[in-house]
């Protein structure tokens, strides 16, 4: 339920604000302005993200790596040509790195424990 609660506010952070005022990072006092091509390349990414979900819920370890992927398909664009290359990715590493540990046991290390229900 986290990670479908996390993915639902993160798209309506990056989506329902796109012409307003923009974003921002928990813990981050800038604010981002996202381009068309941000939201393009956000809206591939949590499709990945939803897909992995799915799996997820269908009991399907590779579920766990679609998220993971997808996520960091859209970290290494954000960082390098996106809205986060503007301010440096050192600026958001404490949050990032705190939501990425989050997201490892939640969708990597509980489908291991429990092996024997995943596929």
């Amino acid at each position: 339920m986290f990670l479908v609660g996390d993915t639902l506010d993160t798209a309506y952070r990056f989506i329902g604000v796109y012409l307003g005022v923009g974003p921002s990072f928990l813990g981050v006092d800038f604010i981002i302005q996202p381009t068309s091509i941000d939201l393009f390349f956000f809206v591939v990414a949590q499709l990945g993200v939803i897909y992995g979900i799915c799996l997820l819920y269908k009991l399907k370890k590779v579920g766990g790596y679609w998220f993971l992927g997808s996520q960091i398909f859209f970290l290494l664009y954000a960082s390098f040509f996106g809205p986060v290359s503007k301010v440096g990715i050192s600026t958001i590493l404490l949050p990032l790195i705190l939501f990425f540990c989050v997201y490892v046991v939640l969708v990597v290390c509980v489908p291991l424990y429990y092996s024997d229900k995943f596929k």
